[in-house]
């Protein structure tokens, strides 16, 4: 019988991390722990991490795998896939997804919490063999910001869950009407970057009557009162099939994605999918990701943005060849395959550390 490959994972993220990077996580190892080759260990800093098996099965769909603090002997390779090194490999080989270079692009005013935040990714420039990147904007921000060789990363992007797809919103918070809303995906308030402030802006001048009127999937920022608040939608750790972002993103006239810096911007590709046309900001990574299947506006001009808002709304044509355009620029993700790569990645890096040992 051929041995099962062994590999530990830094599980930090999958049980309360609403973000791009813990779904990036579940999606992936939802696929590998279906794997029957495949010996899965999921690691927690915690004393008894035992407690939190029944909330991590339901996070990836499985029960095949164990849980535990260290790293056990005989690991082949140890994945970091939530920005940093966590966990001491002690010899083994290992891979760390770095997402983005925030910390070092939008470094913290505060000096303490910013070298607390760039410490894992200097860990892992230490320490990680080999290192993924979600899409060709983001491997240059590895070689930029952290120095690390081309030949070190490895591309893969996200996928499409399956459950994202064209029809009727299930069911909608208070009194959204279908296509009567405009839609943005993140944290509105600390999350500078993501730029909802232009946003907003951008929609009180082409709709001085707040209709449609703009919905926010993310915490509550104080100073943007006037927007509505879905709150952070905990369907996808649940393990179900995100019925209740499903249904705002089919439900919407349109995704915003005003940011400034974005490594995939996942939001945008599941919006597609979901048969929603998506405006965005032509700037860092989004243009390679969402190709011409998008209108960009650039991220500081307020009044182009509002243009771009009045016309998605206003002009039904515009608005059904975005549609189209969007269902087949989605089709090119897959999460299987995705994590199909992620697997052929770990293999070959544990073959490789092997054959130098």
């Amino acid at each position: 019988m051929a041995e099962l490959f062994s590999l530990a994972v830094d599980a930090r993220v999958l049980t309360g991390d609403t973000r791009g990077i813990g779904r990036y996580a579940r999606a992936v190892l939802r696929r590998l722990a279906a794997r029957e080759d495949l010996a899965l260990t999921l690691l927690l800093p915690e004393c008894f991490p035992w407690l939190r098996k029944g909330a991590l099965a339901r996070a990836i769909g499985s029960e095949r795998f164990r849980v535990t603090t260290r790293l056990p002997q005989r690991t082949h390779l140890l994945w970091h896939p939530a920005n940093g090194s966590f966990f001491s490999a002690s010899g083994v080989p290992s891979v760390a997804t770095i997402h983005d270079a925030v910390p070092f692009r939008f470094p913290n005013p505060d000096r303490v919490a910013g070298e607390r935040e760039r410490e894992p990714f200097l860990r892992s420039v230490r320490e990680s063999t080999h290192f993924i990147a979600v899409s060709q904007f983001g491997a240059s921000e590895l070689t930029e910001a952290l120095s690390i060789p081309n030949d070190r990363i490895e591309v893969i992007p996200h996928g499409v869950e399956r459950s994202f797809t064209p029809g009727v919103p299930d069911a909608l918070p208070g009194s959204l009407r279908a296509g009567a809303y405009l839609l943005f995906v993140g944290d509105p308030g600390t999350e500078r970057r993501k730029n909802f402030s232009l946003l907003a802006q951008a929609h009180a001048r082409a709709f001085p009557n707040g209709n449609p009127p703009l919905v926010v999937v993310g915490p509550r920022a104080a100073e943007y009162g006037a927007s509505i608040y879905a709150g952070e939608l905990r369907d996808d750790i649940l393990g179900s099939e995100n019925s209740a972002l499903r249904s705002l993103y089919r439900g919407a006239r349109a995704l915003c994605v005003p940011s400034l810096h974005e490594t995939f911007g996942m939001p945008g590709i599941e919006a597609m999918a979901c048969g929603t046309p998506v405006l965005a900001s032509q700037a860092s990574c989004l243009p390679e990701i969402y190709g011409d299947a998008a209108v960009f506006s650039p991220p500081e001009d307020a009044t182009a943005w509002s243009r771009e808002l009045a016309r998605i709304v206003n002009d039904d044509t515009f608005h059904s060849d975005l549609r189209e355009r969007g269902l087949q620029r989605a089709a090119e993700y897959d999460w299987d395959r995705s994590a199909a790569t992620h697997f052929a990645l770990f293999q070959r890096v544990a073959a490789a550390a092997r054959a130098r040992a």
